[in-house]
């Protein structure tokens, strides 16, 4: 979000009316000014590694619906199908599949036009069934630990490891801003990672990377990166 839109977040939570979805950075922002002038504020996480969070007062008007399917689903293909609406991603929270069962939480404004509309993914049929709010409380994030070796912590040397492939292709991926750092697009291939930095490729993957595991004898580096299945 830009901050204008950031600002009329701030002024829904004055109201007594929950945020939209936010990122974390958004979630700071909007905490940050709100707390200047009321602190009866609370801040809603489906479950414990959520990384999109609501902030409210009273009233929480956001829905949580089981996408019901015969068939298996991909995260990418329901962020897809969500996009395919026009739907912005402030509109949604995370994409929870546990067990091939799949969840989808939304704000009540869009919740009609979810139901009535939201009924294929790609060529799948679909139902939404709408179920407490609490049913994913105890879902937790599932990762797979990537261990690197690197001789630096450049994002374009990270990525090259990671797929794999040249530094200069990787520079392309940054090049061509189908690279997010922390939630915002990030052209700068010089960029250096940080410990708990959160950062995707886009048609690669979501990654966390975690830090450095031990300095090797030959100046390298070996590195612990998670990558979010």
């Amino acid at each position: 979000m830009d901050k204008f839109s950031l600002d009329n977040q701030v002024e829904r939570v004055i109201r007594g009316e929950n945020t939209y979805f936010l990122n974390p950075i958004e979630t700071s922002y909007v905490i940050n000014h709100i707390k200047k002038r009321i602190y009866d504020y609370r801040i809603l996480k489906l479950f414990e590694d959520s990384e999109k969070l609501i902030i409210y007062r009273d009233s929480l008007n956001i829905s949580l619906f089981e996408i019901k399917t015969n068939t298996k689903l991909t995260h990418r293909e329901i962020l897809g199908a969500l996009f395919s609406h026009n739907l912005s991603d402030n509109f949604f929270g995370d994409i929870i599949i546990d067990n091939d069962r799949y969840f989808i939480a939304v704000l009540n404004i869009i919740k009609d036009y979810m139901i009535n509309n939201f009924i294929k993914i790609g060529n799948k049929k679909v139902k939404l069934l709408e179920v407490d709010l609490y049913t994913v409380k105890d879902y937790k994030l599932k990762f797979l630990d990537i261990n690197l070796s690197v001789s630096s912590l450049r994002l374009d040397n990270i990525i090259s490891k990671l797929i794999p492939t040249s530094r200069s292709i990787s520079g392309d991926f940054i090049k061509d801003k189908k690279v997010i750092v922390n939630y915002n697009l990030c052209t700068n291939k010089n960029y250096t990672l940080k410990d708990g930095d959160i950062f995707s490729i886009r048609g690669i993957g979501k990654f966390k990377y975690i830090g450095i595991n031990y300095l090797k004898s030959n100046d390298k580096k070996s590195i612990m990166i998670k990558k979010y299945i």
